[in-house]
């Protein structure tokens, strides 16, 4: 008698992986995509956060070597598949440091990515 065979796989860190590049929290990831390119104008982005049971709370910009922020407070839209920020607006060339914060399982944490605008 053959012996049997057992496989064992390594479950997933999350339940739904998001394209690169995504934010890495613990515990969840974001993707955004900015709706125009980001610029001088205003623009909007799509995001996604993963696992399902997480939620997008809030979405912030700040110059941190300006020490100041948006002139705008970005407004959270429910999509069927994530949310739309709409609203944005980065109205001077540097680096801007974005800030996600996303609620799940009743911990609420900020994932940040810095983006230079030329």
């Amino acid at each position: 008698m053959k012996p049997a065979l057992l496989l064992l796989a390594a479950a997933p860190a999350f339940a739904c992986p998001l394209p690169p590049p995504a934010l890495q929290g613990d515990g969840v990831q974001l993707a955004w995509r900015a709706d125009p390119a980001i610029g001088r104008e205003a623009f909007a982005m799509a995001v996604r956060v993963c696992p399902a049971d997480a939620r997008l709370l809030r979405v912030d910009a700040t110059m941190p070597e300006h020490r100041h922020g948006m002139n705008y407070r970005p407004r959270l839209v429910p999509q069927a598949d994530g949310w739309r920020v709409e609203g944005l607006l980065f109205h001077m060339a540097g680096r801007w440091e974005l800030r996600f914060d996303v609620e799940q399982g009743g911990r609420v944490q900020s994932l940040r990515q810095n983006v230079e605008l030329k």
